[in-house]
């Protein structure tokens, strides 16, 4: 069942699950559920520099999270640095390089790809290296698998 928007005197006359929750997005996330057709699904972020995650929810995309990290946490790109990945909790006893620091937090995300043909489920770019060196699959396409913490937004 589908209810109107429960806050008073709000403009936005959307309708959301009754079952529904609200969560502190980014605000680029609420305006891309807003103003498109398109599902945007976000996701939790647990980067952790005070002793307490961050718990904003971002979209999962690799420029949504570059974003995040450098308007929320302060992280300033550059692709030779070194970093240390502050998830919580993250098991990796090394520094990254800061150009996979996206996809390393994808994988924290939960967020896979896999081959429409044969079901192959991996990083985004194994599977599109999958795709091209294997005859079986070359008509196939490149399909996002959501995380479990995954969130669909219904309204903005």
């Amino acid at each position: 069942m589908f209810t109107r928007c429960f806050l008073p005197h709000c403009p936005c006359e959307s309708t959301s699950p009754q079952d529904s929750v609200i969560i502190d997005v980014e605000p680029c996330a609420a305006i891309n559920a807003r103003d498109s057709d398109i599902e945007v699904v976000v996701y939790r972020c647990c980067w952790d520099t005070q002793g307490s995650p961050c718990r904003f929810f971002i979209e999962g995309s690799p420029m949504d999270i570059l974003s995040h990290l450098r308007e929320r946490h302060g992280v300033v790109y550059s692709a030779d640095a070194d970093i240390e990945c502050c998830w919580s909790p993250c098991s990796m006893d090394r520094r990254l390089k800061m150009s996979s620091i996206t996809r390393h937090i994808a994988r924290h995300l939960g967020i896979q790809f896999k081959c429409s043909r044969c079901g192959l489920t991996a990083r985004d770019d194994v599977v599109r290296d999958h795709i091209r060196r294997n005859t079986g699959c070359a008509d196939a396409a490149v399909q996002l698998v959501h995380g479990s913490g995954a969130r669909r937004i219904v309204s903005a």
